[in-house]
């Protein structure tokens, strides 16, 4: 893990308490919908340029 992950994370973790629960569902839905684009990327480079839709 990058030093910028490491620091993100403790971010985080520090500010995590003070959310309320609307700021941590969309934090949660942001993180997950980041995710998940970030598998498809990796998933479309994996299977090479004859995949790749759009």
């Amino acid at each position: 893990m990058s030093e910028k992950e490491k620091q993100i994370i403790k971010t985080l973790a520090d500010k995590l308490p003070a959310m309320s629960e609307r700021e941590r569902g969309y934090l949660e839905g942001t993180i997950a919908t980041a995710a998940a684009m970030s598998s498809k990327k990796e998933e479309l480079e994996k299977d090479g340029p004859e995949k790749k839709v759009g």
